[in-house]
């Protein structure tokens, strides 16, 4: 069986051991299902990972649920998830730095904008820092934000100092007797 090392310590492992095939020149090779792997953390879509290997989607699809192709599943996955990250990535840059909208004037390129997507850039923020963000806090009351970060602070003060008695509380009933109880802290 081939392995495949991954290129660098940020990326899924697209390691993997090929599934077993009947040796064919026009199959599932080692090598052909490596690259389709490659391919598919490329582009993030079979279909055109397929037609780089040169095999069709459906046997690609086969092979995936073949038995003893636990592996080519699982670098499928990773594949994946991979061509997701790219995605993100790019998300966050078209968020960031617009897209270039051409302006011409009698067929000639006179000159550029940049448009952002307000509604993309809403959903990076809301998914990527919900605490500042979610859909949640739309219903709350605006108290600022220096309030609202100190009202949080309080009420986890508060969870922390009742978790505190109660293992007091545990450890006291655990040893059989009262132990020593710190005063209460308003």
């Amino acid at each position: 069986m081939t392995q495949r090392k991954p290129r660098s310590s940020d990326r899924p492992d697209l390691s993997f051991d090929p599934a077993p095939v009947r040796a064919r020149h026009d199959g599932w090779t080692s090598e052909r299902q490596i690259a389709f792997i490659e391919a598919l953390a490329e582009c993030g879509c079979v279909l055109d990972a397929c037609r780089r290997v040169g095999m069709s989607a459906e046997s690609a699809y086969a092979l995936r649920r073949r038995p003893g192709s636990r592996g080519f599943r699982a670098a499928w996955e990773n594949a994946l998830a991979l061509a997701i990250r790219r995605i993100s990535d790019g998300a966050f840059s078209r968020a960031l730095h617009g897209v270039a909208v051409p302006h011409y004037y009698k067929g000639e390129l006179v000159g550029e904008h940049r448009r952002y997507d307000e509604r993309l850039t809403m959903f990076l923020l809301r998914y990527r820092d919900p605490l500042r963000y979610a859909k949640s806090l739309d219903r709350l009351r605006f108290q600022g934000e220096a309030e609202w970060v100190a009202d949080d602070l309080e009420r986890s003060i508060e969870n922390i100092l009742e978790d505190a008695c109660e293992a007091e509380d545990l450890i006291a009933a655990e040893s059989g007797g009262e132990g020593e109880s710190s005063p209460d802290v308003p």
